[in-house]
């Protein structure tokens, strides 16, 4: 993945190209300017508006820190799109790279600007974005690393990255806990910041529920199985449909010592695992599942996944591998998601939300980033 200043082009030559194109972004030249945020030499940028962003961000970075010290916490989220024209999530991550070296690392994340925005105009205030951010919060302009999201089915989905130079391997922490992250293969880093208190949950309701088995579904890169193990699980079943995500699992896994045969990893289609359980005498304490908003993925066979349509037969299923008295922790980030109360209640599914209590401080600005509920058997 390159540094933006390699991928996209200068500032003057942007403002070259949006003058060609007129429409309204033909005023980009007469705006160029630049913006003193310290450390240096001030910073060229495309619209002199962008001023308003880069004190946001100050302003952000210094409660952010104060905040992330305070906690002890190293990865977090420092803008969520405060200044509606300037639609991005900015998350920093601290962590070491491959040699052991320490460093910070940035993830721009754009939101699609609305059809009645000049796409010039957003394209300026992204580049603004690019350059501002790694001066303001201390990063080298090599560890910035930009997505674009775009509407998808289901929610918003990032559709676009940059992918010409390589940042893998990198090793964060988090609750005491080491986590591989990777800014370059994937459209995610490995690690859902959001998921932060919750995965603090698993840990304790493992401890709470002691002894206990956990399983954990749609998996990813098994970050709650290793909360799990670390709360003392006596089992851990962590089950996906990728491989390469359940081998980054195993790897997390192992980077904080969870070895061995009571841990288990399953590649396979999460519905049909589940109806294949529900057949044995396999049940579980706590079983934590955060699955897709939609998926149509070709290894699920004629199968599609709707976590809105699909929600009831999904948690239906997990109550009926729960142990007596034991809970499942269900999370989704389909932002206008309604659990079908009847329908689950006619199942024999009873739903506790716990939403509020699992947004951290940093994702407070989204109260919608995700849903979170405890699921129980009523």
């Amino acid at each position: 993945m390159t540094q933006p200043s390699q991928q996209r082009p200068s500032h003057t030559a942007l403002a070259r190209e949006t003058g060609r194109r007129g429409s309204g972004a033909a005023s980009l030249p007469n705006q160029a300017t630049t913006i003193d945020v310290g450390q240096g030499a001030p910073v060229p940028v495309l619209l002199a508006a962008s001023e308003q962003f880069a004190n946001r961000l100050k302003k952000n970075a210094r409660m952010r820190r104060k905040w992330a010290r305070r906690e002890g916490v190293s990865c977090y989220r420092v803008y969520d799109a405060d200044l509606p024209d300037y639609a991005a999530a900015i998350d920093l991550y601290e962590g070491e790279d491959r040699s052991g070296m320490p460093g910070r690392w940035l993830v721009v994340a754009e939101y699609a600007a609305p059809s009645t925005v000049d796409a010039e105009i957003a394209r300026a205030r992204m580049e603004d974005m690019l350059a501002l951010a790694p001066r303001i919060l201390d990063v080298d302009p090599e560890h910035v690393f930009a997505r674009t999201r775009l509407q998808a089915r289901g929610g918003s989905q990032y559709g676009r990255q940059d992918s010409r130079r390589e940042a893998r391997g990198i090793a964060i922490r988090e609750g005491g806990l080491t986590f591989e992250v990777d800014f370059t293969s994937y459209l995610d880093t490995g690690i859902f910041l959001d998921h932060r208190a919750t995965r603090g949950l698993v840990r304790q309701r493992v401890r709470e529920l002691s002894p206990c088995r956990f399983l954990n579904l749609f998996a990813y890169t098994g970050t709650a199985t290793c909360y799990a193990a670390d709360g003392g699980a006596t089992e851990t079943v962590t089950v996906d449909l990728s491989n390469t995500y359940l081998d980054w699992a195993e790897r997390n896994m192992e980077a904080n010592g969870f070895t061995g045969p009571e841990h288990h990893y399953v590649r396979h289609d999460v519905l049909d695992w589940i109806e294949w359980q529900v057949g044995t005498r396999n049940r579980w304490d706590l079983i934590f599942c955060d699955p897709p908003t939609f998926s149509n993925s070709s290894k699920m066979g004629r199968r599609t996944w709707d976590v809105q349509r699909d929600h009831v037969y999904l948690l239906e299923g997990l109550t009926r591998l729960l142990t007596r008295g034991g809970e499942a922790i269900f999370s989704c980030n389909l932002r206008n998601f309604r659990p079908d109360l009847r329908a689950l209640d006619r199942a024999g599914v009873a739903l506790e939300d716990i939403t509020a209590s699992t947004i951290p401080e940093d994702f407070a600005r989204n109260h919608k980033i995700h849903h979170c509920y405890v699921v129980r058997r009523a």
